[in-house]
């Protein structure tokens, strides 16, 4: 996919969905001295990058080092699993009764992290602004009618189901985690963290692709609009006589001419 093709895919993506927010790009590297752009000098989170870049329209880049959030680190393998997440300890108290509950909670929380270190840096920008680089996987902010059509352009060719992470711990991360690790798309809810750090709103969802089906996902989208009209916003069902008191209702010698 070209320079050109990224801005207009990205702008159409937009345009169909009639998104609040840009869509955003995310790659991940081995080694940081392969950034772009070297990282801020203070610790962020990574919801905090992509909130930046989705508003503000901002590139930034994160090393481990220089980041707060440990589960958002692992999700996106940029360090090995913590002992605490992997044995269910931090959830215990904050999200479950107890660790056997935890365990359970952080196992089904994806992590790329849980199989090592894979990465040593995340850059993180609007889609629409990489040009000399693909990113490996899409974020989308959408609300719930938003999402169906991007599941639907996902589903189009083949019909099969989205997984949506319905854990809602580093529901981010871990989307982009999975997006990467197991190449297909996915619905995240957002976490506190998120919600907190990364300015998510009340009615938004994450949904998460590799940047690989970006073209596919339009195209698609595409077609459901014409010859299914699967517009958004979903238009009302219009085809039906209204009922109205009878003072605002014509009668019949409303229509006598005189």
């Amino acid at each position: 996919m070209t320079d050109f093709d990224k801005k207009v895919f990205a702008q159409r993506l937009v345009e169909l969905l009639r998104l609040d927010t840009s869509p955003v790009g995310v790659k991940l590297y081995r080694s940081r001295e392969e950034l772009p752009r070297r990282p801020l000098n203070w610790k962020v989170n990574i919801c905090q990058l992509v909130c930046q870049a989705r508003y503000q329209g901002k590139f930034n880049s994160g090393t481990p080092d220089l980041m707060i959030c440990a589960i958002g680190a692992a999700c996106t393998g940029l360090i090995k699993t913590p002992e605490r997440f992997t044995n269910g300890k931090a959830a215990v108290g904050r999200y479950v009764a107890d660790q056997a509950a935890g365990r359970k909670f952080m196992a089904n929380t994806y992590k790329l992290g849980d199989k090592g270190k894979q990465y040593d840096a995340i850059y993180i920008g609007p889609l629409a602004g990489f040009k000399d680089l693909d990113p490996d996987v899409v974020v989308v902010y959408a609300n719930p009618a938003q999402v169906m059509r991007l599941i639907h352009g996902f589903t189009f060719e083949t019909g099969e189901c989205v997984k949506a992470d319905t854990v809602a711990e580093a529901a981010l991360c871990s989307s982009i985690g999975f997006a990467l690790g197991e190449q297909r798309p996915i619905i995240g809810f957002p976490c506190a963290g998120d919600r907190t750090f990364g300015g998510t709103q009340k009615d938004e969802l994450v949904f998460a692709f590799p940047y690989g089906l970006l073209q596919t996902l339009v195209e698609n989208l595409e077609s459901l609009q014409m010859t299914a009209g699967q517009l958004y916003p979903v238009a009302p069902f219009m085809v039906w006589a209204p009922s109205m008191v009878p003072a605002y209702t014509i009668q019949p010698e409303d229509l006598e001419e005189t």
